[in-house]
């Protein structure tokens, strides 16, 4: 599997702290989701920055996913992502958002990597984290990852098993705890 760099992580998370303009932030906040996304055998960046056709919603970034035995093999071919650079936790509105997003496409599954995760902590299922609970009656499951969590990334296979604790977690619990 492929490495992540500690190095490279820390640079672009430099980069999108110095850029100046949201509008770069979230640029480089995506490279880096990019950039972890395909230390996982089998994906590859599909699409990025995808408005629909009535310029209503828009997709950060595209993944597809050959479901490879060591990579993502339990997850859909086709996965979305949101990625939010922001200085806050993002709230149930936003959550709720990229949700129905996922929903309208039908599909089943969606990352939300947001730099200062959700709102509600520990374990106290409040706003963002019930929102993601409610989901899962729509059979539609929303894995969220943090600054943190991306810190301790050291390859592929980190992520993968990352994901799988998360799944496992959101079956058990309804929710996912940090």
């Amino acid at each position: 599997m492929a490495a992540i760099s500690k190095r490279k992580m820390q640079a672009y998370f430099d980069r999108a702290k110095r850029a100046r303009k949201a509008k770069n932030k979230g640029k480089i906040f995506e490279d880096l989701v990019c950039y972890i996304s395909e230390a996982v055998p089998g994906i590859s960046i599909s699409k990025r920055n995808i408005l629909n056709p009535y310029h209503s919603e828009e997709v950060d970034v595209g993944l597809w996913n050959e479901q490879p035995p060591t990579g993502f093999r339990f997850l859909p071919n086709t996965i979305l992502i949101e990625a939010k650079n922001w200085s806050k936790p993002v709230g149930s509105k936003d959550v709720a958002s990229f949700l129905a997003k996922l929903e309208a496409r039908g599909l089943e599954f969606g990352f939300l990597i947001a730099l200062n995760g959700v709102t509600g902590e520990g374990p106290d299922i409040v706003a963002a984290r019930d929102t993601i609970r409610l989901a899962l009656t729509k059979k539609i499951k929303l894995i969220v990852i943090k600054k943190t969590d991306i810190e301790k990334l050291r390859s592929g296979k980190h992520f993968v098993e990352l994901v799988k604790e998360r799944l496992c977690e959101l079956a058990a619990s309804g929710t996912q705890f940090d």
